[in-house]
């Protein structure tokens, strides 16, 4: 079911892999080309956003939502249960395509991850950050704090993150 929110933006649960890898192609190298080489780049946008590897993150649960401007595919944010014990979820991604950042569909994408979360009993939401990306003042601005500093082999490369946790019951 779509939700409608204001200035004819929707966000709607997607299984369309091919919209989700266009938009994730556009913003990898304007968002980490200063924090990772070319080559990290190419090989994460392999890794993560083939047609293949995005089929395979939803069959394993990842939900997919997208944001879209009058119709037109703008953004992109994926959760998943983390632990269910702890009643933990992930954000696993949020993308905006450069062309719409900067008009609130972080913050509404966001919102409404918050909001589906919850309603299926989270309690806590976490993502990793890379330590430089400068997305992280956008999480910590939304009430995100650090809960460890770590250091990911991932291959040949090493993601140097931030875990960041957001207490969804401190949250309205």
């Amino acid at each position: 079911m779509a939700v409608q929110t204001s200035d004819s933006i929707t966000i709607h649960p997607t299984t369309d892999a091919g919209i989700i890898r266009e938009i994730a192609h556009a913003t990898w190298y304007p968002t980490y080309g200063s924090i990772l080489s070319g080559e990290q780049i190419d090989f994460m946008l392999t890794e993560i956003y083939s047609l293949e590897a995005l089929r395979r993150q939803m069959a394993e649960g990842q939900t997919f939502l997208l944001l879209s401007y009058g119709g037109t595919p703008a953004a992109f944010a994926s959760y998943s249960l983390s632990n269910a014990a702890e009643r933990r979820y992930k954000l696993n991604k949020l993308y905006i395509h450069p062309t719409y950042q900067g008009r609130g569909a972080g913050k509404r994408l966001l919102q409404e991850v918050i909001l589906c979360t919850k309603a299926l009993g989270a309690e806590k939401l976490e993502l990793n950050v890379h330590r430089n990306n400068p997305a992280q003042h956008f999480y910590f601005k939304s009430g995100f704090k650090i809960t460890k500093i770590i250091d990911i082999p991932f291959a040949q490369f090493t993601l140097n993150d931030y875990i960041l946790e957001l207490n969804l019951l401190e949250t309205s």
